[in-house]
């Protein structure tokens, strides 16, 4: 640990050296950190445009082409992650279509023993996630996510995307961290997206981690952000046993 917070950065790979003792909160993303993101690339990226091209009997590429315009249009705003957006935009009901691909919902390794161990050693969990909360209902029913941590806030129950400044004000109200907490680095944060981790710097929260493994069927990506990792086991290297009652 370091005069400033808890955490020191190993510079040669990023990843934060953690005095689990000096934490209280930890706050975590959903798809891309703890869940495989493989299931969302694979259904936003192919499946909808797939299911709308037969629908219509137009070409996969033509489905493409119409709707990426749109996506771009709505990117980091609430819009982009709303099911209820994209049911309107594509005509049929987005979520009773991820039913039909629900088995490929899978956790990333090493985020249960994660959570399990965090729960063991006393540290308060949540989620914060942009997915709109039918998305969340979906994964639960599969992982049973929500109980591996004490909440789960989703960005559209605030009205901001985890992007905007605003968000963050309201989900520090939400979950009870104070601002001594935050000043003096005793909340880590993790997600897989940059834009994300930058506002969440911006909130004051310093040690945010980038997660650099969020799908299991890509390439890991180049960390962009101070601290990084690709999964759990590189961080959580002290047992519940170890911790000091």
């Amino acid at each position: 640990m370091n005069e400033h917070g808890v955490i020191d950065p190993l510079h040669e790979t990023n990843v934060p050296r953690v005095d689990w003792t000096k934490v209280d909160h930890v706050l975590l993303d959903m798809d891309g950190t703890l869940l495989d993101l493989a299931f969302d690339n694979d259904f936003w990226g192919h499946q909808i445009h797939a299911h709308y091209a037969a629908l219509h009997n137009v070409s996969y590429e033509n489905v493409v082409a119409k709707f990426e315009p749109i996506f771009r249009s709505v990117e980091g705003s609430l819009n982009w992650y709303s099911t209820d957006h994209w049911t309107q935009q594509y005509g049929f009901d987005i979520i009773a279509l991820s039913q039909s691909f629900k088995d490929e919902i899978r956790w990333l390794d090493h985020a249960q023993q994660f959570l399990l161990g965090l729960r063991d050693g006393g540290i308060k969990t949540t989620i914060l996630t942009n997915a709109h909360p039918d998305i969340v209902d979906l994964k639960h029913s599969v992982v049973g996510i929500r109980d591996y941590v004490d909440d789960v806030i989703s960005s559209h129950e605030i009205g901001y995307a985890k992007e905007h400044p605003l968000f963050w004000k309201d989900a520090f109200a939400m979950t009870g961290i104070s601002k001594s907490e935050i000043s003096d680095n005793r909340v880590l944060f993790f997600d897989d997206s940059v834009p994300v981790l930058n506002a969440a710097i911006s909130a004051g929260i310093h040690y945010s981690v980038m997660i650099c493994a969020p799908d299991s069927t890509r390439p890991k990506k180049m960390s962009s952000t101070r601290y990084a990792i690709n999964s759990f086991d590189e961080i959580w290297t002290q047992k519940p046993s170890e911790r000091p009652d």
